[in-house]
């Protein structure tokens, strides 16, 4: 696959050996993301004596758990207004607040195991570009406003400096920034030391049921009471949730900026900013000062690193602030994340066999919304499902709406991709997009 040249920098720790012969476990996942690793965490804290394995076909954090941007925020399926029509105001609501107990769950999991992931606490600020989507956002913020969730509208002369070229922000929280790579290595280790048993390098070539579940690779076989299948974008395969497509999405990094910029840009350490339409550039700073910005091109499959367009990504990052003009980004890089044709999740059981659990399918909203539903995963396991809110959620199905396959198909795809992209690659309307690495 790759290494991609992002700035995170996990935590050294030695290969875990491949999978090799047969052995019986209570719980096999397929998957060292965050998924996975929450799911078994989750786990043995549940039930310390429950047996646990994780398998991975590359090393842990290898797809968008370790490439991805960092953005922890709110927000997952359609836009309330959607939702409402879609789902009903109570499902609307609950939908919104499972997301946000999503960042919760995900910033106490780091404070209370102290996960040095540099976890920076704040908001999110969706911004719209243009008339249109000004009127969208106040259309958003009716609907918020009656469903009774905390969502701010801010007009032009509300917003921060650096995004006055926009027409109206929506501010969400809780959210928070934070190193995606050194948060999902972190979970491996924890569990491991829980006596989680991690193989790497181990592809999963069938997960079988019968009297006991079988997930088999080239060189190895795990018999188990239960499977949770947590490989997201990777999921091409019969066991996978149906309805889930993988794509490439980008990003990219400078090095420290200069003070200038820095002074200017400073609101993004804990309000990101991000565009309100599809594709658009959304923006971040780390705690060592650089700007990562992403959007602006995305391809169909999982596999690779280089990003698509970093052309796109320099002139984003350029159009942010005069003080970024002569700013090059030090590295750009792609990450896998997974889609689905109605923009919700899946999380659920396999309809022919209950105890193979899958995950997956989070529409670029993954760093919360994963690790939490990896968590709800392990308790259902242990508990059963208890929770009647929970289990009433859109996502919590066996699988998405069927997308089309074939070549035709494929083609079809892969046009419309990169007419969005095309349309995002506009360094005059730098805040007008969605999809995050």
């Amino acid at each position: 696959m790759g290494a991609p040249a992002t700035p995170w920098t996990p935590a050294p720790a030695p290969p875990r050996p491949p999978l090799l012969g047969s052995h019986r476990y209570d719980v096999a996942i397929v998957g060292a993301g965050l998924t996975g690793l929450s799911a078994a965490l989750e786990l043995v804290e549940l039930d310390p004596d429950r047996r646990v394995v994780v398998v991975e076909a590359d090393h842990v954090a290898a797809g968008a758990s370790g490439r991805g941007t960092g953005l922890l925020g709110p927000r997952v399926g359609p836009a309330l207004t959607t939702a409402r029509r879609r789902y009903g105001d109570d499902v609307a609501r609950a939908a919104h607040l499972w997301s946000t107990e999503a960042v919760r769950h995900v910033t106490d999991l780091v404070e209370r195991h102290r996960i040095p992931c540099d976890l920076t606490p704040g908001t999110q600020l969706v911004v719209a570009a243009d008339a249109a989507g000004a009127e969208r956002q106040r259309r958003e913020a009716d609907a918020a406003r009656a469903l009774g969730l905390p969502i701010t509208l801010l007009g032009r002369d509300e917003l921060p400096r650096h995004a006055r070229g926009a027409r109206s922000g929506l501010r969400y929280g809780p959210a928070a920034t934070l190193d995606p790579a050194a948060l999902t290595t972190a979970l491996a280790a924890l569990a491991e030391r829980r006596g989680v048993v991690v193989h790497e390098r181990s592809p999963v070539r069938s997960v079988r049921g019968g009297l006991l579940a079988t997930v088999a690779t080239d060189r190895g076989e795990v018999a188990a009471d239960d499977v949770v299948v947590a490989v997201n974008a990777f999921g091409v395969a019969p066991w996978a949730p149906p309805g889930v497509l993988g794509v490439l999405v980008q990003a990219g990094a400078t090095g420290p900026l200069p003070p200038q910029a820095l002074a200017e840009l400073a609101g993004l350490r804990a309000e990101p900013l991000i565009g309100a339409g599809e594709l658009s550039p959304y923006y971040r700073l780390t705690p060592d000062r650089r700007l990562v910005v992403g959007g602006g091109a995305v391809r169909r499959g999982a596999l690779g690193s280089a990003a698509p367009a970093p052309e796109a990504l320099r002139a984003a990052a350029r159009a942010l602030s005069p003080a970024l003009r002569a700013v090059e980004l030090e590295s750009t890089w792609a990450g896998p994340v997974a889609m689905t044709r109605d923009g919700v999740p899946v999380i659920g059981q396999h309809p022919d066999d209950p105890r193979i659990h899958r995950a997956g399918g989070c529409n670029g909203h993954g760093l919360a919304v994963s690790a939490h539903n990896g968590a709800h995963l392990a308790r259902w396991i242990v508990h059963g499902r208890q929770d009647p809110l929970s289990t009433a959620l859109p996502w919590v199905r066996g699988s998405a709406p069927w997308i089309p396959g074939g070549r035709l198909a494929g083609r079809v795809l892969d046009r419309y991709l990169a007419r969005l992209s095309s349309a995002a690659d506009r360094p005059t309307a730098p805040l007008d997009g969605g999809v995050r690495a």
